[in-house]
């Protein structure tokens, strides 16, 4: 099993890294071989929304030649996919944001007809993770909607595991919170063991 983590977060050794490396060890544990990226290392310029040329000529987006080809032919050759991002203004961050956008070659879309013709990511399974200083769980409502909109809805993955850390913000608070590590962790263990 190939178990990949798309970490969103600008920090590494941050909270939402360490939540990564806990998941991804759980899965190594159950022999999966893991990867993680970290998306602020990578160039991915935001979409411009021309939609023609990628939903047209799918596969690729005909208009940049940045780092997308290769992360999303990493997201398709894995078995599970990781997303995880601290909350920013009530949001994740705007690089799992422009990552999002710029996955539309995943679908192939006749649009004289406004008709999807293929969707590669169909089906792909996806633990989503979201790490903040609020108290409030609440505060990861509207992200956590975003992402079933997108993820779920649009390209049509099958959303599988939810993690969610509150009460965290400076570099490294997450350690302090071994019930969250040890839930990401054991999912993943639960989820490579199929």
């Amino acid at each position: 099993m190939k178990v990949i983590a798309f970490v969103a977060s600008p920090r590494k050794n941050g909270n939402s890294d360490i939540l990564a490396e806990h998941f991804l060890e759980g899965a190594k544990s159950k022999g999966a071989d893991t990867e993680k990226i970290y998306l602020y290392d990578h160039t991915i310029n935001p979409c411009q929304g021309c939609y023609k040329n990628c939903w047209i000529n799918p596969n690729d987006c005909t208009r940049f030649q940045d780092d997308m080809n290769q992360l999303i032919s990493k997201m398709l050759s894995s078995d599970l996919i990781l997303f995880v991002s601290p909350v920013y203004m009530a949001s994740y961050t705007s690089q799992l944001t422009v990552f999002f956008e710029r996955c539309i070659p995943l679908m192939n879309v006749d649009l004289k007809n406004n008709v999807l013709v293929e969707n590669r990511g169909k089906g792909k399974n996806v633990v989503v993770a979201l790490v903040h200083d609020a108290p409030d769980l609440s505060i990861a409502d509207i992200p956590f909607k975003a992402m079933d909109h997108v993820l779920k809805n649009t390209f049509q993955m099958n959303i599988i595991g939810k993690l969610q850390v509150s009460g965290v913000r400076d570099k490294g608070d997450i350690n302090n919170k071994d019930k969250s590590l040890k839930e990401a962790y054991q999912l993943a263990e639960k989820l490579c063991a199929k």
